[in-house]
């Protein structure tokens, strides 16, 4: 055991943080519509479209 340390210890290492770094990132982003970062995407487009209508002199449909 002590010797496989030795040889692929910083490879596991490496591998840990990863995978670690990966899960990380979903648990923040996300992979569906209640994720915080698409939540706020989604309410930068709707803003975005809302005030281009506004200016162009478009009224939205409810």
């Amino acid at each position: 055991m002590d010797e496989i340390f030795k040889q692929y210890g910083s490879t596991i290492i490496t591998v840990l943080a990863i995978i670690a770094v990966i899960g990380i990132i979903t648990l923040v982003i996300g992979n569906d519509n209640t994720s915080v970062v698409y939540q706020a995407f989604a309410d930068l487009i709707r803003r975005f479209y809302k005030d281009a209508n506004t200016a162009a002199g478009i009224t939205p449909v409810p």
